[in-house]
């Protein structure tokens, strides 16, 4: 079972298709070709029934609910486009009886809760003789990019499995005709080629920025630089610095055609205030969280309306509250990424970091190493090791790398030493996944259900070992470009003051001994796990891409289905198999697939994994430098 799973999981990620329609300025009508299906497998699953299919992109998992494969087909149309009718035809059905009920879906898992892990069916569905789901297909649409070119994106889900319960009839259907009719703008829309990298940050950096400017327009990237401070003297339509900042970006885009955005500043120091301010994104699961997706999210509708996180117009930016929503796009416009400096000397730190590291070409002989490092993720579960799952799907992406499992079912994680020994060999990518905080990273050995061996993979602050503290990374010019999976290492807007500020909340009491014991959250550090090591002048990452909230999963064999597993391997996706070679697109391409396979405006949780996903790096960096 296990085999045939995670073969099917590589599979249906790799079939992802994309269909490019031609360009005319009449109105007319696409027919694609018929779309051939197999059957569905039908495995046993503890006292259910569990349906896969190997054309499936993701499946529908809702609590209580079937789980149920779903495809996902997604067109590239021109910016401007205006979409008629969309029809999907289902022109064979069959159908099967079933001996037992198809299994429900869970709640997503959060990294770092104890949770007790339930399969319970809704009775209002699972007792009903209505076909799940309602619906055969749907479709949406976001404005995007596509390489260098903004375009719109129509996403079509279908369901080609569908399930009466009471009636025990499992539908499938082997043959699918897509029609698509659509209507191109009356006038092209296009985008200047003057500039391709705008990088923005408080004047007081500009001289340490540059020569990043000098060395990115010497590689024919060509860039060029704004200050806040000039930015708000031009731009004062915005309802605050952020909305101002935003219209300033797209304004980049349309009058120089700039297609990566790169954010420098964080904290001042250690206090409260910030050099380049920050958009908050809010779930159900989180108040609030940390998303530069907002910068880069310009265009709504077909690409002719300006996306402000507001549809409510109420004031308040990307909710996502019980009585109140904002519907937003969620498809990247620009590339983007944050180098988060709190201090003029972090800015020359990273700057003569990238310099260096793009300058001279990497030696395979390190670069071509890809560390995969974890272990159980929810040992609670009784399937699967989720962070093993995962970083092996993103190396089945990776042609050509030699691979170092760090896996705790190996034997070969066993503490933080092996990791950061791992490190200080060299790599050219890492992919870690596990439960965190703002300071580290654990991992548990294969069903430790009780969670009672923490394995430590790398920890800035650890009160279990302090003679760990601040781990000794001496891999200087051998910087992988590192993703991780879990909880907050992204936080960039940790530091000193949130203690004082903390113990002013809760008190003593509930800051130190008693619940919430906020002391534990780890919100007190200098800086974020993420930051640490795309700011470490000995070595650390050249760039790193992690959760600025909570990291969700789904259990088992079913964590490459959704959330941090579906999302993360895109990126590998994306660069490896694509050749998407500048880690800013390839990152934002991932949240453009996800955006297209799942409806973050009807679900928080997949909301918030593309809002928090933060690029702590350039977005134009060429990984492995260029070849002079």
């Amino acid at each position: 079972m296990k085999k045939i799973i995670t073969i099917f999981i590589i599979g249906a990620i790799i079939l992802s298709s994309i269909g490019v329609l031609g360009y005319q300025k009449e109105k007319f009508t696409i027919e694609s070709d018929l779309y051939q299906i197999s059957n569905p497998i039908i495995m046993d699953y503890d006292n259910f029934l569990s349906i896969e299919l190997n054309e499936a992109t993701s499946y529908v998992i809702k609590p209580g609910e079937p789980v149920l494969p779903k495809i996902t087909k997604t067109y590239v149309l021109p910016f401007g486009v205006n979409i008629n009718e969309v029809k999907v035809e289902y022109i064979e059905t069959n159908s099967q009886i079933l001996t037992k009920e198809i299994r429900p879906g869970y709640e997503a898992l959060i990294d770092g809760y104890d949770e007790e892990i339930k399969l319970e069916t809704n009775d209002d569905i699972y007792k009903s003789t209505e076909v799940y789901p309602d619906k055969p297909f749907n479709y949406k649409t976001t404005a995007g990019l596509s390489g260098s070119e903004h375009v719109v994106f129509l996403s079509i889900n279908f369901y080609p499995i569908r399930y009466s319960p009471a009636n025990d009839i499992l539908y499938y259907n082997n043959l699918i005709d897509i029609e698509i009719s659509y209507e191109n703008p009356e006038k092209t829309i296009e985008f200047p080629n003057e500039y391709d990298l705008l990088i923005i940050s408080p004047a007081e950096f500009e001289d340490a920025i540059q020569p990043l400017i000098t060395h990115k327009n010497d590689y024919d990237i060509k860039t060029y630089y704004a200050s806040l401070e000039q930015i708000y003297s031009e731009f004062t339509s915005g309802r605050d610095d952020q909305e101002n900042i935003k219209l300033f970006i797209k304004n980049a885009v349309e009058e120089k055609g700039i297609i990566y955005v790169l954010l420098i500043g964080g904290l001042k120091g250690q206090s409260k205030e910030w050099y380049l301010p920050v958009r908050y994104g809010h779930s159900l699961s989180e108040e609030a969280y940390l998303s530069d997706l907002y910068y880069s999210d310009l265009y709504k509708e077909n690409g002719t309306m300006f996306e402000d996180w507001d549809s409510n117009g109420n004031g308040e930016f990307a909710e996502f509250k019980m009585f109140g929503k904002d519907v937003i796009d969620g498809s990247p416009d620009v590339y983007i990424g944050r180098l988060a400096c709190r201090s003029i000397k972090e800015v020359n730190t990273v700057v003569n970091k990238i310099i260096e590291y793009e300058s001279i070409k990497a030696d395979e002989t390190w670069f071509k190493n890809m560390l995969l490092i974890g272990g159980d993720t929810y040992p609670e579960s009784p399937e699967g090791f989720e962070a093993e799952i995962d970083t092996n799907l993103s190396a089945s992406f990776m042609d050509g790398f030699n691979f170092i499992r760090l896996w705790a079912s190996l034997g070969t994680l066993e503490d933080r030493y092996d990791a950061e020994q791992g490190i200080n060999n060299g790599s050219g990518f890492i992919h870690m996944a596990g439960h965190a905080n703002p300071a580290s990273l654990v991992t548990f050995p294969p069903y430790d259900s009780e969670k009672e061996e923490k394995i430590v993979i790398l920890a800035m602050y650890d009160f279990y070992n302090p003679s760990r503290i601040n781990p000794k990374l001496n891999n200087e010019d051998k910087l992988p470009i590192i993703l991780v999976g879990g909880c907050h290492n992204s936080q960039f807007n940790v530091s000193l003051s949130n203690m004082i500020e903390g113990i002013k909340e809760f008190g003593i009491s509930g800051y130190f001994f008693n619940s919430p014991l906020r002391f534990f959250y780890m919100e007190w550090v200098p800086k974020c796990w993420s930051w640490w090591l795309t700011s470490n002048e000995k070595g650390g990452a050249i760039a790193t891409m992690g959760n600025s909230g909570l990291g969700m999963g789904l259990w088992g064999f079913d964590y490459t289905t959704g959330l941090d597993g579906w999302l993360f391997p895109r990126f590998f996706y994306h660069y490896g198999q694509l050749g998407e070679i500048n880690i800013g697109m390839a990152h934002s391409s991932a949240i453009t697939d996800y955006v297209n396979e799942f409806d973050i405006n009807q679900d928080g949780e997949d909301r918030q994994m593309i809002q928090q996903w933060v690029l702590l790096g350039d977005p134009s960096l060429v990984p492995g430098g260029y070849s002079n």
